[in-house]
């Protein structure tokens, strides 16, 4: 990757991604794993009140959301939030696996290698347990700012007229959406190298995160437009999610299969995109320190 040591910039990187992409199309199949097991999960949920799936997921489906969930198209309606539940725990537990080996992958093309998916399984699985503990840590710090935000709505900001006029008009549940996709971003941003640290430079989980947050504010205009400009796709699933309920009731139903379904397929491009960015960023930064040293 000689071509981004003396210009790291977003155009360079996108150049050398696509080019990595062409040559390597392996590299991307980290991101097409995650985005199959998300779609199977779609298909686990809809097909969970039909037998003989009904048999594990029909009583726990009645316990927890009411009988009425277990028909059309009422099962529609619970499908969202099921369907979160599947990416909390793919994103925790799954992700920062495929992400550690996509990194990998994309350190052995950047040697000149040929990207090896079953080798870079092997030098992810020791890093697992860490890797996961930084996705848990983001997934609790997203949390807790969501829980925050409406703790002040609810508590203070409810109580201005404007803040009453966007609750009548369905409006703020799409602000909030707009609002946590830019914190998210931002909080991403500071984060985006302490896979890389951990994977390619065996560092602890807190000398990774000190790491990236000072590699991330050296670089951060150009770290911040490689995650934005990919994930600002997902945003139109997002608020469509969001307003599945109002959706469903001007259109139909299974209009949920393509909002959910969209959103995967959308989110594995730009996740790939995002990581191999910033990969080849990093491994750009990298080989930088190495000359001046």
């Amino acid at each position: 990757m000689k071509e981004t040591k003396k210009a790291p910039i977003i155009g360079v990187i996108w150049k050398v991604v696509f080019s990595a992409l062409q040559k390597h199309p392996s590299i991307a199949a980290p991101f097409f794993i995650s985005g199959c097991i998300k779609l199977f999960g779609i298909a686990v949920i809809f097909f969970s009140i039909f037998y003989p799936l009904s048999i594990v997921f029909g009583p726990l489906i009645k316990s927890l959301y009411g009988e009425a969930f277990l028909h059309y198209p009422f099962n529609f309606s619970l499908m969202p939030k099921l369907f979160y539940y599947v990416q909390i725990g793919t994103y925790v537990f799954l992700e920062g696996f495929l992400t550690s080996v996509a990194v990998w992958m994309v350190f052995q093309v950047n040697e000149g290698k040929k990207p090896s998916l079953r080798e870079s399984a092997g030098k992810a699985v020791p890093k697992y347990i860490a890797v996961m503990a930084l996705l848990a840590s983001v997934f609790l710090i997203v949390f807790l700012l969501n829980y925050i935000e409406l703790f002040a709505i609810k508590k203070f900001l409810i109580k201005f007229k404007f803040m009453e006029i966007l609750v009548k008009k369905n409006l703020l549940e799409f602000i909030l959406v707009c609002v946590n996709f830019f914190i998210v971003a931002l909080l991403e941003s500071v984060l985006a190298f302490a896979i890389p640290f951990i994977v390619l430079e065996n560092k602890k989980f807190f000398k990774a995160i000190g790491s990236s947050f000072s590699l991330a504010r050296r670089n951060f205009g150009s770290v911040f437009m490689l995650i934005l400009a990919p994930t600002i796709f997902v945003l139109p699933f997002t608020l469509l999610g969001a307003g599945l309920p109002i959706l469903t009731n001007k259109t139909f139903p299974e209009i949920t299969f393509i909002v959910l379904g969209g959103s995967v397929i959308i989110g594995f491009l730009a996740d790939c995109m995002v990581t191999l960015s910033l990969t080849f960023l990093f491994l750009s930064k990298r080989d930088e320190r190495v000359e001046h040293a």
